[in-house]
């Protein structure tokens, strides 16, 4: 078994190589190699068969990071049953949508998951605990241990096709109930090739694992990509991911890459004492994306560690995770860009009109046999995202005849003022560069008479700040209509999901209710 059929086979396809011996992933008790790694899959997909679990049957898995989580993955893989990651961070009666609606069979849940599920009500076969834990009431409970002390799945079993499904990926509900999008063995074939081409993955790099396996960038975002070159990943417990921590184990496990939300960089920036650290490491690689990164930032981060390379990424659930990347020689000439496709990927625009376009500004779509087939048992949805032949990613970007693209915002973001389009994103990079800003946000509010009219969010840490400031350099840099008519400060931090990404449906009511109550105090 040398080609990697499916996902299962992109695991056993180097430990059947001269890489079987060496270290696949890291943990905290120990190193694991492809070989070890995969027979406990197998061991994982024997206890479930013998658990009653066929293929195409759904399991939930609502774990932090850790290494049974990564056994389940490819175990599921093996077997050809499909995986319904639990994103960490839900509550109750969230996990009970997913489960039900998914239509999953076997829950797995460790100790980060317990905590939201002792009185969750689940209809489900079994309960798998991983650890000291109890299971959900009126469930029945199988104990890791036992699961994993029987037969292993044949190492020549056949396996799932490449055509059938093998993990549902649950959005993070922006709108109603989340849904999930369907991703087939191929699709995730697909998105790991293209970045071990378009980011030029080795065998010697070593990763480390910051995001919730629970997330799409958790196993999709080089993990998978590395495993199938025989290189390797660390993977970090959930919780605590302070730039401190973070710096500790890249030094002590030797890694060569990393993935850091902007949140984490900012913090970054202002330790100069952890950025020399990281010089004298053998870091040579950050990719940080879920939302634009000023400029200032890079900057600041490319300064302070000058031996590594900072690019940005853009990406999605119903993938490629990694969908575009600006390459750090790229970032000074293109300020603001989130890059160009990876070559598995091919980018156009919806402009306002309705018309595709190659150039311009408008939704961005997205071709790829890595996208997601449609979104579980929700065929008219499906259908909408994908019209003519494009995944519809409900972002709106500016794409230059050079294939790089600019993101403005979410199509729903925009802000039509007077008639006029204005986008958040070129108000917020004016707005970043300022000193004493952490963080901003740009959105419309309701206007009696020109509909709606930008209001500019600012979160400081400067008692001394003064909102002036925001005005005076937005009059310096742009036109009369895309200036904010009020500025807002505060030092709570701007709301986001579990990815990071800002939400920026919650800021709407706030800033509307905090400018109605200046308007008539």
């Amino acid at each position: 078994m040398h080609l990697a059929r499916n996902v299962f086979g992109i695991l056993d396809r180097s430990a059947s190589s001269r890489y079987g011996g060496r270290a696949a992933f890291g943990y905290p008790d120990g190193d694991r190699t492809f070989v070890e790694t995969r027979d406990a899959a197998l061991q994982v997909a024997g206890g479930l068969l013998a658990a009653g679990v066929g293929p195409g049957d759904k399991v939930a898995v609502l774990m932090g990071n850790r290494r049974e989580w990564v056994e389940v993955f490819f175990g599921l893989g093996a077997l050809g049953a499909v995986c319904v990651p639990v994103n960490v961070l839900l509550t109750g009666p969230e996990i009970e949508h997913v489960c039900r609606d998914s239509g999953a069979r076997v829950l797995v849940v460790d100790e980060v998951g317990a905590r939201a599920t002792a009185q969750v009500s689940l209809d489900v076969d079994a309960v798998v605990t991983v650890g000291e834990v109890p299971a959900p009431p009126g469930t029945r409970q199988l104990l890791w241990t036992d699961l994993v002390a029987g037969a292993a799945l044949p190492t020549d079993h056949v396996g799932p096709a490449l055509s059938d499904p093998f993990i549902l990926y649950y959005s993070s509900g922006t709108t109603g109930l989340p849904k999930a999008a369907v991703h087939t063995h191929d699709g995730v074939l697909w998105n790991a090739m293209g970045q071990v081409q378009g980011l030029g993955l080795a065998p010697e790099h070593r990763y480390e694992v910051i995001p919730s396996l629970s997330w799409a960038a958790g196993f999709h975002n080089l993990v998978l990509a590395l495993c199938w070159v025989g290189g390797f990943s660390q993977i970090r417990p959930t919780g605590g991911a302070t730039m401190e921590r973070i710096v500790e184990d890249l030094e002590a496990h030797s890694i060569t890459h990393v993935m850091l939300v902007p949140s984490l960089l900012r913090e970054l920036v202002g330790r100069p004492d952890l950025m020399q650290r990281l010089s004298d490491s053998p870091l040579t690689w950050i990719v940080t994306g879920a939302e634009p990164v000023p400029r200032a930032v890079i900057e600041g981060v490319c300064r302070g560690v000058p031996g590594v390379d900072v690019c940005q990424g853009y990406g999605l659930s119903e993938f490629p995770t990694i969908t575009t990347v600006l390459m750090a020689d790229e970032v000074f000439d293109h300020e603001g860009s989130a890059g160009r496709a990876l070559p598995h990927t091919d980018l156009a625009i919806r402009d306002a009109d309705g018309v595709v376009r190659r150039e311009g500004t408008g939704e961005l779509l997205v071709r790829s046999l890595a996208t997601m087939v449609g979104y579980h048992e929700r065929p008219e949805q499906t259908a909408e995202a994908f019209r003519d032949g494009w995944l519809h990613t409900g972002d709106l970007v500016e794409l230059d005849a050079d294939g790089f693209i600019t993101i403005v915002g979410r199509t729903k973001d925009m802000i039509i003022s007077g008639g006029l389009n204005v986008y958040p994103k070129e108000i917020e990079d004016v707005i970043s560069r300022l000193p004493g800003v952490l963080e901003t946000a740009v959105v419309g509010v309701p206007h009696e008479r020109f509909g709606e009219t930008a209001v500019a969010i600012v979160v400081t840490d400067d008692p001394d700040f003064d909102a002036t400031s925001v005005e005076r350099a937005c009059e310096e840099s742009l036109a009369s209509y895309k200036r904010p008519r009020r500025t807002l400060v505060r030092t709570e931090r701007l709301p986001r999901n579990a990815n990071a990404k800002l939400l920026k449906r919650e800021l709407r009511p706030w800033a509307a209710e905090q400018v109605e109550q200046v308007s008539t105090a």
